[in-house]
């Protein structure tokens, strides 16, 4: 019987390799997925505040009107064209905020904060997932209550 030691445990090291590759793969996958869910979870919403900003930037006030679920033919019944561009438009108060971009973001209840700074000036706005539908937020911050681990590890290592 030579040949019988000689093979001891060569089905079990194949055996625990194709256990370890299985493991291996299924726990990149699931750090894989799990940080593109968390990368572009809110991506619509934020190319929503985008595209916004980017069309009171370049002046075009009915384009960006629409991002209010209004237009300027049909206002909206409680922020009529003349508020927003007291608000939005080339003397308005918010002017300085869509060449600054979205300071913070984060996902609260039915929406997405976008939270826009300049100078000393904030101001939050809500765009409701369901919709798609543009608005100002009643608060900055959002007040659930949530781990804020990002925004910690900004304040404490990135520009905050």
């Amino acid at each position: 019987m030579p040949g019988y030691l000689e093979d001891y445990g060569v089905t079990d090291a194949k055996r625990e390799k194709k256990v370890k590759t299985i493991v291996i793969a299924l726990v990149s996958l699931v750090v894989v997925s799990g940080s593109l869910y968390a990368f572009f979870r809110d991506y619509k919403e934020e190319s929503t505040v985008k595209k916004f900003l980017a069309a009171v930037e370049r002046k075009d006030y009915p384009a960006a009107y629409v991002f209010w679920g209004c237009t300027k033919e049909a206002p909206c019944r409680d922020y009529s064209y003349e508020k927003f561009l007291e608000d939005w438009g080339p003397k308005g108060e918010n002017t300085t905020l869509a060449p600054a971009g979205i300071f913070e973001s984060e996902r609260c209840g039915t929406g997405y904060l976008a939270a826009l700074h300049s100078g000393n000036q904030d101001v939050a706005l809500w765009v409701e997932r369901s919709t798609g539908v543009l608005g100002y937020a009643p608060w900055i911050n959002c007040p659930e209550k949530k781990l804020r681990l990002m925004k910690w590890l900004k304040m404490k290592f990135g520009k905050g």
